[in-house]
């Protein structure tokens, strides 16, 4: 059935305003003072635009791996951007910015790859105003499981299976050659744009299920924010 325009647009206006509320209050909670501390003399400052960090540090890395291997990534607050790159190394490139000096240099990543298996954990001081953003480089064949709080997450023309779940932010996902078998996607509040997969269901949120011929599995699931399929 056609959505009427009054529908659509309280749909729209009842969306907007669900994500702007849950995220105002996810962000509220990372940032939240621990219990027992001291409370400051002045107001809190708000949370920091892209351009308000007092400090950043880039490092880069780059391990051995193999096609078709399985790579799990774990991050809080931040943005990943995972790319399709030349040969069977991971590379990655990570820039750790927050108001604090210290929240930089005691920020950490643990990189393991044992086999087939290849993991990178983001560490971040607690207390908040901490956050990386990734650049990562995998073979063209490569299994994702990544898991994120808050930030953007972004995959380009990676094939194999993915598996990612985002707290709050916007999943997107671009392959020259879908080949899936199995897509299900879904937004707690949010959307989630199919680019020709099929229709979508619910209200508030959306829950896309596509069955395929292709070889691959991809289960994408925001808790507030929106998914994006394209290269069907």
């Amino acid at each position: 059935m056609t959505d009427t325009p009054g529908k659509s647009l309280l749909h729209f206006n009842f969306t907007s305003l669900h994500k702007m509320l849950f995220t105002s209050l996810l962000l509220m909670a990372f940032s939240a003072i621990p219990l027992g501390a001291a409370t400051p003399a002045s107001p809190t400052p708000a949370s920091p635009t892209p351009n308000d960090w007092d400090y950043e540090e880039t490092h880069t890395d780059a391990r051995e791996f193999v096609t078709g291997g399985m790579l799990h990534v774990h991050l809080s607050v931040g943005d990943v951007h995972v790319k399709r790159g030349e040969g069977t190394k991971i590379r990655v490139t990570y820039t750790v910015k927050s108001r604090h000096e210290r929240n930089v240099k005691d920020a950490r990543v643990d990189f393991e790859v044992r086999g087939n298996d290849a993991v990178l954990d983001f560490h971040a001081p607690s207390g908040g105003n901490t956050q990386f953003d990734v650049e990562l480089e995998v073979p063209a064949n490569t299994n994702l499981d990544v898991h994120e709080k808050v930030g953007d997450l972004t995959v380009e023309n990676v094939d194999g299976d993915k598996d990612m779940e985002l707290g709050v932010g916007d999943i997107r996902v671009a392959t020259e050659h879908a080949g899936y078998r199995l897509i299900q996607a879904s937004a707690g509040i949010g959307d989630v744009d199919s680019d020709g997969y099929g229709e979508t269901s619910g209200w508030l949120g959306k829950t896309l299920k596509y069955r395929g011929d292709g070889k691959y599995e991809l289960r994408a699931h925001v808790g507030v924010g929106d998914i994006h399929l394209g290269g069907k």
